[in-house]
């Protein structure tokens, strides 16, 4: 990855992942119906943690403050996954952004290009349960200018 990309910067590897400690995480949709499981590396109040607040034109609307993990980390509950998401793409589509078709709540993003963060997805902090966003440290990127 570049170095002058900012999203690169902010976007850990599988391999950074692997060595600091973690912690686990219930989200899910306004509804109820998307729910999941994720696995956090750094845990969001570890010292080292940072969500990501991007200043492209669909995080802004979407009020995205995201963590990167593996895709592995990421766990549906049954019968409350994927399947029954929604995705949009825009622009030069290389990420898909998915959300809920009953209550519209942006869950993550995802590359659709395989060279672009391969098995990485982008959660959606604002969808954890019993997270305090105001106290989690925010790193700010300039997606505009990607």
């Amino acid at each position: 990855m570049s170095s002058s990309n900012p999203a690169a910067a902010a976007t850990p590897t599988n391999d950074d992942a692997a060595a600091a400690p973690s912690a686990t995480y219930d989200g899910s949709c306004h509804c109820g119906g998307v729910a999941y499981r994720v696995t956090v590396s750094p845990p969001l109040d570890h010292a080292d943690s940072t969500v990501t607040s991007c200043n492209c034109s669909i995080c802004v609307r979407k009020g995205y403050l995201l963590v990167y993990v593996p895709s592995k980390n990421v766990a549906f509950e049954e019968g409350k996954g994927r399947d029954g998401l929604k995705n949009y793409t825009f622009a030069q589509e290389r990420f898909q952004h998915s959300f809920c078709p009953t209550c519209g709540t942006s869950l993550f993003a995802e590359s659709i290009t395989p060279d672009l963060f391969p098995d990485m997805m982008a959660v959606n902090v604002r969808t954890f349960h019993d997270v305090d966003v105001s106290k989690l440290k925010i790193k700010e990127i300039d997606g505009k200018s990607l």
